[in-house]
């Protein structure tokens, strides 16, 4: 069932960002590593915890549909299972903003601590390896995660993009 534009909007305001980089900010050019924790969506688990990488370019290309490979020309039609369902998400929320966003690490892990106990254990385990790039937040939906990834993205552009 898709949410609708209110539900989604209420997700992303939601999103608590608990850490926020503190180094690794370039002008219009960042890799920001993240962890986003929320409320398991598994019922026999408490916590759900996403660890994830977004790579963030001063470049925002459109491609037209007709230029790019599809699965099927890639890697023939015998390998296309129609069976298979995906899901495919986009960061939507940077208007008037000249990037582009891509993601390309992902970990997912349903956990049987509370999000505080993970949120704790997080932290602590950032400040033992003294890491200050990577960013940390809570997500009120852990099935609607990405919505969370965007709202981090955007806070540290509306931070870059306000000058």
């Amino acid at each position: 069932m898709p949410l609708s534009p209110q539900q989604m909007q209420a997700i992303y305001m939601a999103t608590t960002v608990i850490r926020r980089p503190r180094f690794g900010i370039v002008s219009g050019y960042h890799e920001l590593p993240y962890v986003c924790i929320g409320a398991s969506f598994e019922p026999s688990k408490g916590a759900t915890r996403v660890k994830g990488r977004v790579h963030v370019s001063p470049r925002f290309v459109i491609r037209p549909a007709h230029c790019e490979p599809s699965y099927e020309e890639i890697f023939g039609a015998e390998n296309v299972d129609k069976a298979i369902a995906g899901r495919v998400f986009g960061y939507l929320g940077f208007r008037n903003k000249p990037v582009e966003c891509s993601s390309e690490y992902l970990e997912l892990k349903h956990l049987d601590q509370t999000v505080d106990q993970v949120l704790g254990e997080s932290l602590s385990e950032l400040d033992r390896m003294e890491d200050i790039t990577t960013g940390v937040f809570i997500t009120p939906d852990s099935r609607y995660y990405p919505l969370s990834v965007e709202r981090f993205v955007s806070s540290i552009l509306e931070d870059e993009f306000s000058v």
